[in-house]
């Protein structure tokens, strides 16, 4: 039984993120014109919750909770969202006004 299930294995994890794809394991973001665009730890956490959830607005303190759980506050994840943008283009992450953040398109 593992070995078929070994067999079944693609590899490792990939999100699709619209034009381009999420590279879990290798902390990274593939496809489209730019190339490979290589993510921090924490960068790549968030971005993958927000690809795993792509319609779900998520507050700050939800993500706070679940991503950076040592940040005292909640500006560690406007920062993060920043650096997410910058790499990756403005729209990557959609500010909700009053409600958080939302996955926008890669």
């Amino acid at each position: 039984m593992r070995a078929l299930l070994r067999r079944h294995d693609d590899g490792p994890p990939t999100l699709d993120l619209g034009e381009r794809w999420l590279d879990v394991a290798g902390r990274r973001v593939v496809g489209g014109a730019e190339g490979p665009v290589e993510l921090s730890g924490r960068e790549c956490q968030l971005l993958h919750l927000f690809a795993s959830h792509p319609r779900h607005v998520l507050t700050r303190d939800e993500l706070r909770r679940r991503v950076f759980e040592d940040a005292d506050s909640p500006g560690a994840v406007d920062t993060y969202v920043y650096y997410l943008r910058r790499k990756l283009g403005r729209g990557v992450v959609r500010t909700v006004r009053g409600l958080g953040y939302q996955m926008g398109s890669a």
